[in-house]
């Protein structure tokens, strides 16, 4: 399912390294002008997508996110529930990712996180 794999690599992505693989999935993954809204900011292009990965694993290094739950899709939407932790602990967090695919990439990841 091309869907299923583009979720399973954007994952990858916010999990993986710092680095030239990296790098190379963001290019291949995402729009040149992606834009990336989070609760508390705002980004777009490669570059922001990276800044965004790399200051979440700086935030909470060793955690992990995890689809947990069924992908959704609705024409060009694409959504899915996640939890961010440690390996074998409880989550420290839980959401719902929203992307936007335009031609084939996604255009736009909307984070939305579930209350406290």
């Amino acid at each position: 399912e091309p869907i299923d794999a583009m979720v399973d690599l954007h994952l990858a992505v916010w999990n993986g390294p710092a680095g030239d693989s990296r790098d190379t999935a963001i290019a291949e993954l995402y729009a040149p002008d992606v834009f990336v809204a989070e609760p508390e900011r705002a980004r777009r292009g490669h570059a922001g997508m990276d800044e965004a990965v790399s200051t979440l694993q700086a935030q909470l290094p060793g955690t992990v996110i995890i689809r947990s739950g069924p992908i959704q899709v609705v024409q060009d939407l694409v959504t899915y529930p996640w939890t961010l932790g440690a390996p074998g602990q409880p989550p420290l967090a839980s959401g719902r990712d929203v992307l936007l695919v335009r031609d084939g990439m996604i255009a736009s990841l909307y984070v939305v996180l579930d209350p406290a």
